[in-house]
């Protein structure tokens, strides 16, 4: 197995607290540079690795170590502009989510990688958390059959204002939150995406939206999000053309709903039902999907194949984002459209202006 040199960007919590771990603990991954624009948060690096230079650019780090990729957790901007750098010096990325802020700077991301042949990743760690794989595992069994409809429930608190100097809270909300969900939407619809249909509901600066997907598989699949619920909570069910229905609970526990069996030991009174959860011993990290997502990253840069959760893989992801908030663009226009032509119609002397707005 050939060594990976690795360069870190952005030492703050994410890093610090998941994507770090998970790469100590890796074999033959060797992290040679680290770099933050703010020089006393890149040292925080040396809690982990005592011996390695620490930057203040990317720039800097690319010119001063021989790297085979770079690991990101930063703002999308930053994502995007130094991906752009580190593919020009053919230099493998893997950026956490989101890699950027539109699908236009997507495709640009994706024709770049192209033209450089380098590897790109972005961390959708619940794609690859060990219930989603046993999930994923478990319909594609011949048992299953095909599977029809996905249901996904993602709560959120926040945010409730815009993230990273962008102007709209629900496209910070897509692509901080509900890109996870989105993503599974896709992975477990299988096919072209065909047709998307949203609705954003707002309550003061809290939003709910609801999103209904159509694939060529033919598998539709609907969300419910946002930030109007209490705390934060996840589930997901999936339901196959052999009447089974699988249930995931917040990236913990599986439940397998069957039709009624006359030969099990219950009689054909009774559905049946089998569970999962991941085991005791299960470490945090591969449960939770952080170190599965950077071992297979890995493994593509040596290999030189694709990874499974590369940039042309979130296209889908991206354009089902872009649809959403599109739309609620589209309603927002016609609202206000209906506003003027109220104001046009309103009576002009003073007496009735009064009774309006009293």
């Amino acid at each position: 197995m050939s060594l990976i040199k690795v360069g870190l960007v952005g030492i703050g919590a994410q890093m610090q607290e998941n994507l770090l771990p998970s790469l100590l603990q890796m074999p033959d991954i060797r992290i040679v540079a680290a770099c933050d624009s703010d020089p006393a948060r890149a040292k925080q690096i040396h809690r982990f690795i005592s011996d390695i230079p620490t930057m203040d650019s990317v720039p800097a780090m690319l010119d001063a170590a021989c790297l085979d990729a770079i690991v990101m957790a930063c703002p999308p901007q930053v994502h995007r502009e130094m991906s752009i750098r580190a593919m020009q010096r053919g230099v493998s990325v893997f950026v956490e989510k989101p890699p950027c802020a539109t699908l236009d700077e997507l495709q640009e991301l994706v024709e770049l990688a192209r033209q450089c042949g380098v590897r790109t990743g972005v961390g959708m760690n619940f794609k690859f958390a060990r219930p989603v794989r046993q999930l994923r595992e478990m319909t594609t069994s011949e048992e299953f059959g095909r599977t029809l409809h996905i249901q996904l429930n993602h709560y959120a608190n926040k945010p409730r204002t815009p993230l990273w100097g962008l102007d709209s809270t629900l496209r910070s909300f897509l692509l901080a939150q509900a890109i996870h969900t989105i993503d599974l939407a896709v992975t477990f619809g299988q096919g072209d995406l065909v047709d998307v249909q949203s609705r954003v509901q707002r309550h003061g600066d809290a939003l709910i939206v609801k999103g209904e997907f159509t694939f060529s598989s033919g598998a539709t699949a609907s969300l419910l999000s946002g930030t109007t619920f209490p705390y934060f909570e996840f589930q997901m069910k999936l339901v196959s053309s052999s009447s089974t229905m699988v249930e995931l609970d917040n990236l913990w526990n599986i439940t397998v709903h069957e039709p009624e069996h006359g030969t099990r030991a219950t009689g054909a009174a009774k559905r049946w039902r089998g569970a999962w959860q991941p085991g005791p011993l299960d470490s945090g990290y591969e449960r939770s999907g952080y170190f599965g997502e950077l071992y297979e990253f890995f493994d593509a840069c040596r290999t030189r194949t694709r990874f499974e959760a590369d940039f042309e893989s979130l296209l889908p992801t991206y354009r089902i984002i872009e649809a959403i908030c599109r739309a609620d663009c589209a309603t927002d226009a016609d609202l206000d459209a209906t506003a003027i032509r109220g104001m046009h119609a309103l009576p002009s002397k003073g007496a009735g202006l009064e009774r309006l707005s009293a």
